[in-house]
């Protein structure tokens, strides 16, 4: 019992930091994956499709009527992340939600998402106005 007991102890910090990398990892996975179906829904359907960040409660939708968005659309994000967007204002749908457009044509309006972790490291997601391409880098 002592020896179970001591291991417990000593790895019980790893398996914090392990569940916070892979909590921000699901994250940036989500988030990437997002504004790709968003731009794919939009060629397809000849609408376009946000992607809309509530950055204050960790959350995110993919929706072609973000005016209309409620409470169960939202996907969850971790908790302990920080979370900014950088977007055009006349695409967000107010009440502080940010929002990136994807347009039928290819196009976006464009934009960036920090994901950083509580250490301060992160990813930054880049959404390319002219063509719709979505990046992610290392800050």
């Amino acid at each position: 019992m002592a020896v179970i007991s001591l291991l417990i102890a000593v790895s019980g910090p790893s398996f914090g930091k392990l569940s916070e990398t892979l909590e921000y990892r699901d994250a940036v996975r989500q988030l990437v994956s997002a504004h790709k179906k968003a731009r794919r829904a939009a060629r397809a359907s000849g609408h376009a499709v946000d992607v809309v960040i509530d950055a204050n409660k960790n959350r995110f939708a993919v929706t072609s009527n973000a005016h209309r968005l409620q409470e169960k659309h939202y996907a969850p994000l971790a908790e302990n992340l920080r979370i900014e967007v950088t977007f055009a204002q006349e695409i967000s749908p107010g009440n502080g939600l940010a929002a990136i457009r994807f347009y039928p044509e290819g196009g976006a309006s464009g934009g960036e998402v920090l994901i950083q972790r509580p250490s301060g490291s992160g990813t930054k997601l880049t959404v390319d106005w002219l063509i719709g391409d979505v990046r992610s880098e290392s800050l």
